[in-house]
This record gives C-alpha cells, sequence and structure tokens, in this order.
C-alpha cells in the first residue's frame, strides 16, 4: 500500500508542476544563465525532499544538515523532448558521505525508467557519479523525456546549483506522459527497439489502430488486407508485438502483462483494457524489420467493475 501512496503522491507532484516551457522568450538569458533567478529545492517539514520538475530553468540546493538522506530532483519534459543538465555550482564534501548522481531516466526503489532491457545505453553508461568542490565540467543529456539527479548532502550549507534544458527530440521512443487522459502514438521509426510510454496512474487504454509486424520498412511495402489484432503474439513466436503491462514500479519489464497485440487494424479495439495499478505502460517491441506503430487513448477507469489487471496494492488501498 505504501508503494501505491506515494505513487499517487508522485503523480500529484507531476500534475502540480508548472507548465513546461517551450523555448526562452529571451535567447539573451540562455546565453547568460547568472541573469536567471534560481529555484531552491527545499526540504518540507517532514523532511522529504523529492522535487519533481517540468520547467526549464535554474535549480539550487542547501543542504540543512539532513545525515544521510537521500533526494532526487525527478525533471519531465513533453514526450518530444530531452533533458540536459548544466551544473554552475557544486560543493558536496566526498568526506562527509556527500554524492550525487546524474541518471539517464528515473530510479524509484530500485527500479529504472526506461528499462534496462529497453534503454538504447548500458546500464553503467546511465548514471555517473561525483562529489567534491569542483563542478563537473561535461553537460549531461538524456536519451527520452526524463531525468533524475539524485544526492546526498549531509554537510550544512553545502549543495549545487544547475541549469536544466530541454531540446527536441523528432524521433522518440521511450517517455513518461504527465497527464492522466490523452492521446498518443508510439513508433519504433523503422528501428529495432522496445519503447514504452509510462503513465503513473491507474488508466483504461483504448487501442484506436495497430500495425504491428505487418509493414516493412524499406522498401515500403504494405498489406492491401487487414488481419485484424492478434493476441498472446510473444507465446506465438512473433517477435514484433505491443504490451498493455501495469505494476507499481518503474520498469515496464517488470511489471504485470494485461494484454498484448500484433497485426493490423485501423478501427479502434471493441474492448477497452482497464488496468488497476499505480503506473501503466504501454510497450512497443519491435525486431526492426517492420514499421510499427499503436495510436491508443487513455484515461482513468471510471468501471471498477470489468478491470483487466489489478495489482495487491491497489486493493489494500481501496
Amino acid at each position: 500500500m505504501k508503494v501505491l501512496v506515494f505513487a499517487l503522491l508522485f503523480c500529484l507532484a507531476i500534475m502540480a508542476s508548472t507548465t513546461p516551457i517551450s523555448q526562452f522568450e529571451d535567447p539573451r538569458i540562455e546565453d547568460d544563465i547568472n541573469l536567471l533567478e534560481s529555484v531552491p529545492l527545499e526540504v518540507d517539514e517532514e523532511g522529504q525532499c523529492v522535487f519533481v520538475k517540468s520547467e526549464e530553468g535554474l535549480y539550487s540546493f542547501t543542504s540543512p544538515g539532513t545525515d544521510d538522506q537521500v533526494c532526487g530532483l525527478y525533471i519531465i519534459a513533453e514526450p518530444d523532448k530531452e533533458v540536459e543538465f548544466e551544473f554552475q555550482s557544486f560543493d558536496i564534501s566526498c568526506s562527509k558521505g556527500g554524492l550525487i548522481s546524474v541518471i539517464d531516466g528515473w530510479e524509484l526503489n530500485g527500479q529504472f525508467f526506461p528499462s534496462p532491457h529497453d534503454h538504447p545505453l548500458p546500464a553503467e553508461r546511465r548514471y555517473t557519479e561525483f562529489c567534491g568542490k569542483a563542478k563537473p565540467r561535461k553537460n549531461f543529456r538524456t536519451s527520452q523525456n526524463v531525468g533524475l539527479i539524485e544526492f546526498r548532502v549531509p554537510t550544512k550549507g553545502q549543495g549545487f546549483s544547475v541549469f536544466v534544458r530541454f531540446h527536441s527530440n523528432p524521433k522518440p521512443c521511450n517517455a513518461v506522459l504527465q497527464e492522466p487522459q490523452g492521446a498518443y502514438t508510439l513508433r519504433n521509426y523503422n528501428r529495432k527497439s522496445n519503447c514504452s510510454i509510462s503513465v503513473i496512474f491507474p488508466l483504461t487504454v483504448n487501442i484506436l489502430a495497430v500495425s504491428v509486424g505487418v509493414q516493412s520498412g524499406w522498401p515500403q511495402k504494405t498489406l492491401d488486407f487487414e488481419t485484424g489484432l492478434l493476441t498472446k503474439c510473444h507465446k506465438r513466436g512473433i517477435h514484433d508485438y505491443v504490451e498493455i503491462r501495469g505494476g507499481d514500479g518503474l520498469d515496464p519489464n517488470l511489471m504485470k502483462l494485461a494484454v498484448d497485440y500484433c497485426g493490423l487494424k485501423s478501427r479502434p479495439s471493441e474492448h477497452p483494457i482497464s488496468v488497476a495499478c499505480g503506473n501503466t505502460a504501454i510497450r512497443l517491441v519491435s525486431s526492426g524489420h517492420f514499421e510499427n506503430s499503436v495510436t491508443f487513448t487513455f484515461g482513468i477507469p471510471t468501471d471498477l467493475s470489468s478491470l483487466d489487471l489489478i495489482c495487491p496494492s491497489f486493493l489494500s488501498a481501496l
């Protein structure tokens, strides 16, 4: 139950974060970061220091003396963006146990998004650790629309400041969506890849159109008839399919499977899939031999009597 409650609080933090800035109104401000007013990251009265932000800008943290507490700055942009971190100041004592980690993606309770199975980089290249007085010289850029800075700053008065930028990503693969309702088209762009869309809410997912495992990318060859939707594609030995999964962690690969599809269908599915878990993921697995895409709508479940997948923590919270 604690996991689900934390997930719901995490969602509220995402929704409460301000609207993302697509670009700087005055380009001179980006050229001189020192002109920007920093946003302080402050430990609250209950000692919590998990920050979820969706704005570009300058963020700073000064330790109140929190011993071994680990804090996190979770950045989320629009799904067609990537995140860049540039440190401006840095003072975290190594000898006192201070440490900061920059992560390509999000991490929570030992689980990562994107999943290690789905990320283009090996796990050891997705995070970098620092401490000391010298700020990191290089900038850090993520592979998707989310990034994380985890930090432990036990010495009072020490801390850091970091500038966050968003960059265009014309062919997004993995993404976390901020809203619990909407529509999205997930594509592989003819690449061999596993791409996931994560929404940290219970969801009802309605498949509008699917073309998975049937259209060749180079040269483009399209079947002149619809196969309809096949299920249990992975068990059939088919290498291209789309999954709907649910769980209480971040890693889609560790979530429970509600259903998987493949085939070609241009009309909405007759049976929406409802997932009662803290996190819902739509995962597209592609061999690279086909131009795959799936278009879907999603929203909060309204009929709890017809759920396709229920996580135990969801039942405990009812």
